[in-house]
């Protein structure tokens, strides 16, 4: 090949090089329909726990834990996984082939790159979205500042062949770790920002499926979450907390070993649209046996019929935009005295004790009184 043609080929392969680039980036969709509609579609969302590449100088988690956090996501067998605290490249690559060995194939991954370099977000599918519009330069002014939505917020629309369509969006809100302008306030500004996010979907499409979801770093009566669900405005423009519980009825999703306490700051929120669809009787904390070793998160997952529906009743489970306890723990004929639970029967028969006692002592000074009478 003569000197000439070679130099031509250099710009061609430098836009090759530009575009493949691109294309990591921000993957191709789908502009058709997926073309099987299932029966239902799971859905889950999980913080990792620090899932940084394994030749990482700092590592927070070890070999086991990190094979233990590809056997929960298998064992939950999303179609649709949202999964927080993902390190940079090549951290993604490196999970999907510990998901490849447990037969665990998400051919569709997308990676939202926004202010934050070594945690990130990202959605995981069994098949492609028809859009996506990851927001990844949001930001909020406080105390004079401007600040970044740290990990930005994932948004994908996945729509099938019987015209049903679902938005998937996203997010992990700025930590609890103390901040020069107050880790709360900076919480609750990402939080406004995600609903903003949401009012633009219903702007566009007032019939919008959503399903907001992730790690928002706080307790569902906190300003942040009520931030989110807008539970003063009316029911339509809410976003409903659907408030998965174990099958004991616990519905913490985190561990903090430093304080040893547990706490639900792991949220799926639902729009109005979206309610009639969901099936709460497979929403749930999975609470897999390796949960510790695999991180410090319970993963939470949700099904729904892809198909859109109405429904009169559907705020029935819901109080305050948030799903009922209706199974407490402790059963209502029981209850605490001190340490010590004291069922009714129990009651019964302390009661008949001190009867008792009463009774010998009333006769003892009766006889006390008149010796006569024995």
């Amino acid at each position: 090949m003569s000197p000439l043609p070679r130099l031509c080929l250099l710009p061609l392969l430098a836009l090759l090089a530009l575009l493949l680039g691109a294309a990591a980036d921000k993957p191709l969709v789908n502009d058709a329909p997926i073309q099987v509609t299932p029966a239902q579609i799971r859905i889950a969302s999980y913080n990792l726990y620090n899932f940084k590449p394994g030749e990482a100088p700092r590592q927070f988690k070890t070999e086991v834990s990190r094979a233990a956090t590809a056997a929960v996501i298998a064992e939950m067998n999303a179609d649709i996984l949202l999964i927080s605290e993902l390190g940079p490249d090549p951290s993604l690559a490196e999970l999907q082939a510990e998901l490849k060995l447990r037969h665990a194939d998400y051919p569709f991954q997308t990676v939202v790159h926004a202010a934050d370099p070594t945690r990130h977000i990202a959605v995981l599918a069994r098949f492609k979205p028809v859009e996506i519009s990851h927001v990844t330069d949001s930001k909020y002014r406080i105390q004079g500042q401007d600040q970044p939505v740290l990990r930005g917020f994932a948004h994908c629309v996945f729509q099938w062949s019987n015209g049903y369509k679902l938005h998937i969006v996203g997010a992990h809100l700025k930590s609890m770790m103390p901040h020069p302008l107050g880790q709360n306030d900076m919480r609750r500004y990402e939080a406004r920002q995600l609903h903003y996010l949401v009012d633009e979907i219903i702007k566009g499409d007032a019939k919008a499926n959503i399903l907001v979801m992730g790690d928002m770093n706080d307790s569902y009566d906190s300003a942040p979450i009520k931030e989110i669900q807008y539970r003063r405005y009316p029911d339509e423009k809410q976003l409903y907390d659907l408030r998965p519980f174990d099958n004991n009825n616990g519905a913490w999703t985190h561990y903090y070993d430093v304080q040893d306490s547990y706490a639900r700051i792991d949220y799926f929120f639902a729009s109005w649209n979206l309610l009639p669809e969901i099936d709460l009787s497979k929403t749930f904390v999975h609470a897999s046996p390796h949960w510790f070793i695999a991180s410090d998160h319970r993963p939470i997952v949700t099904t729904l019929i892809p198909e859109d529906r109405e429904d009169p009743a559907r705020l029935t489970p819901f109080d305050n935009a948030t799903r009922r306890n209706d199974k407490p723990q402790y059963s209502t004929t029981e209850r605490f005295e001190g340490p010590r639970k004291i069922s009714d029967e129990n009651k019964q028969e302390k009661a008949a004790e001190k009867k008792r006692q009463k009774e010998e002592k009333a006769a003892e000074k009766k006889s006390a009184k008149d010796p006569e009478s024995e």
